[in-house]
């Protein structure tokens, strides 16, 4: 079947007969070949758009309309190994793509495309070996065919082999130099391996003829701050912003380098601009907010730092400096969702605990007012503002510092007992039908502290009492070895 398929393949024109001995005998006897075949589908020029096309579509995600486009020529002669070749190499499938491909070489071992198109796919999947093994043999076919040449090079440029990639990505731009997507890799196997200058150059060229190029200038900028020329970086990533409003590295790296050279308030908007591109980037908003703490922008900073919470709520050094700023505002409850954020990750933070004091205060809260003050004083014995609110809120609630102790436990809720009767009878004075029942469940702990006092009955009605037993009992010293949980009741009558 083989011998009977082939010359009718190779017959079918003077190009296609001039391509099964491969493109490298057809670009030689291209002066033989009509100026239309030059021009035609089937010519290295045109089968290297199409596969160039085909390959756009596939990163596109249009590839099945360009298949669709390929099939009909193909069915109408599928003996036609151009037209055979460019269906298979255009299905979206690209293992399907490859067995199609392999098919075509049984039937002609000469055909170059079909290797070339087998190599790339192998590349794609890493197959390494084989990917070369089928990238040698289409250049064996076509030495002189530019596209071979050039993802022959980008193979080596994946694989990180500067020189190798560079050998044969430089016959591609001899061989075609007006594809300048050929110049592009050119350049990165140059910078790849280590030639500076030489890579700069290349950028230089495909920048002058495309000035359009994203890639060029974006790439160029890291090259030139890899030779230490900043301020050409500087200018080669703002005319690679330019080209993509959306692109954020290029506006990263940029703002980066201006302060780098020393010119924040230069680099400060252009931070901004690329959190603004990016704004579920984390690492940029933290950034901006330490360029604005040095620049002294604290509104800006604030806007960082609400964008990083907003992203993970709890970020603490977002939040650490956000309570205070929220505090100061008068934005009482975004500062207490900070500061207990902070308490979450770092609960003898100073600053959050007296945050948290002087909320609870102001918002006539004055058991967690004292709870968080006693919470500060544990961490920093000597913090005046902490001593000043808690000696406030004692002297309103009858709270005695120091506080209760005792050699028994009867003992020590004996003095409770007495205390809290005294301070009773002061609240008759201002409400003589105050009465009622109290229980307070108190856990003790083997070293004479109290874990926990909660009520558990209250019937007086009273939070100056309520408050007032419970905060003298929690600070009351036991003595170590009896530690329970107990029950202080009470009950409150007048002249009772």
């Amino acid at each position: 079947m083989k011998k009977s398929i082939r010359p009718i393949i190779c017959i079918l024109s003077a190009f296609a007969a001039a391509s099964c001995a491969g493109p490298d005998q057809a670009t030689r006897d291209r002066t033989s070949v009509a100026s239309d075949a030059e021009k035609s589908p089937t010519s290295v020029e045109g089968m290297t758009a199409a596969v160039l096309e085909i390959e756009e579509a596939l990163r596109g995600g249009t590839i099945r309309a360009l298949n669709e486009q390929y099939r009909r020529p193909y069915q109408l002669d599928p003996q036609d190994p151009f037209k055979r070749f460019l269906y298979a190499y255009s299905i979206s499938d690209r293992n399907e793509a490859w067995q199609e491909l392999t098919k075509i070489t049984k039937l002609n071992d000469r055909f170059y495309w079909a290797f070339l198109g087998m190599a790339i796919i192998l590349d794609g999947w890493k197959v390494d070996d084989q990917a070369e093994d089928a990238f040698r043999k289409a250049l064996a076919l076509g030495p002189r065919v530019a596209l071979g040449q050039a993802r022959f090079g980008k193979f080596f440029l994946r694989k990180g082999d500067g020189p190798a990639a560079i050998e044969h990505l430089q016959r591609a731009v001899e061989l075609d130099p007006k594809r300048l997507v050929f110049l592009l890799d050119l350049a990165r196997a140059q910078a790849l391996a280590g030639k500076l200058p030489e890579a700069l150059q290349s950028y230089h060229k495909l920048t002058e003829r495309d000035p359009a190029s994203f890639a060029g200038f974006q790439e160029m900028g890291a090259v030139m701050e890899k030779a230490g020329d900043r301020e050409g970086a500087i200018q080669a990533l703002r005319r690679a912003a330019e080209l993509d409003d959306k692109a954020y590295g290029v506006r990263f790296d940029r703002a980066r380098l201006l302060e780098e050279a020393g010119r924040p308030e230069e680099a400060l908007p252009v931070l901004q601009d690329a959190c603004q591109t990016a704004p579920e980037t984390m690492a940029c908003w933290l950034k901006l907010a330490a360029l604005a703490a040095a620049q002294g922008k604290p509104d800006v900073r604030q806007l960082a730092y609400e964008r990083v919470v907003a992203l993970e709520p709890a970020h603490l050094e977002a939040n650490r400096f956000l309570g205070p700023v929220y505090l100061e505002a008068g934005e009482i409850e975004k500062a207490q969702l900070a500061f207990q954020a902070v308490l979450r990750k770092d609960a003898a933070d100073v600053e959050a605990l007296w945050g948290l004091a002087r909320i609870f205060d102001q918002g006539e809260e004055h058991s967690r007012a004292i709870e968080f003050c006693e919470r500060l004083l544990a961490v920093q014995p000597d913090h005046a503002g902490a001593r000043e609110l808690e000696k406030k809120i004692f002297s309103r609630y009858a709270i005695l510092d120091p506080p209760i102790e005792g050699k028994t436990p009867d003992q020590v809720f004996g003095r409770n007992q007495a205390h809290l009767l005294s301070v009773y009878k002061q609240r008759l004075k201002e409400n003589p039908r105050l009465q009622g029942e109290l229980l307070v469940k108190v856990r003790v702990t083997d070293e004479g502290t109290v874990e926990e006092a909660v009520p558990a009955q209250n019937s007086v009605g009273d939070p100056v009492l309520e408050l007032c037993a419970v905060w003298n009992l929690k600070r009351s010293r036991f003595p170590k070895g009896l530690g329970a949980t107990y029950d202080f009741a009470l009950t409150l009558r007048p002249g009772g």
